[in-house]
């Protein structure tokens, strides 16, 4: 599972959530990396040093625990496939 997908199937909590709480009750949760590797939710949550007191919404926590992945977790850094605006410096003149 992504890390969207961990949070809403089987960390569903109510905000505000203390990080212990998540650590405690979403435990279960395993995350899918974009390169084919899974880590479970708690390991990932492991490595903060400084831990937030709470997490106002979803998208915070989402954000959080993304942050702590690995690099080649989440894909082709920079990579958009809905194509890019051409901008005025795109633009050729002739």
């Amino acid at each position: 599972m992504d890390v969207e997908t961990a949070l809403n199937d089987v960390c569903d909590r109510q905000y505000p959530v203390a990080f212990d709480t998540v650590v405690e009750e979403c435990d279960e949760a395993t995350v899918e990396f974009a390169n084919g590797e899974a880590m479970p939710l708690s390991e990932i949550l492991g490595v903060v040093d400084d831990e937030p007191e709470a997490f106002r919404s979803e998208a915070e926590l989402e954000e959080f625990v993304t942050s702590l992945l690995p690099e080649d977790a989440v894909g082709r850094k920079g990579y958009d496939d809905r194509g890019s605006a051409a901008t005025e410096a795109d633009e050729t003149s002739f």
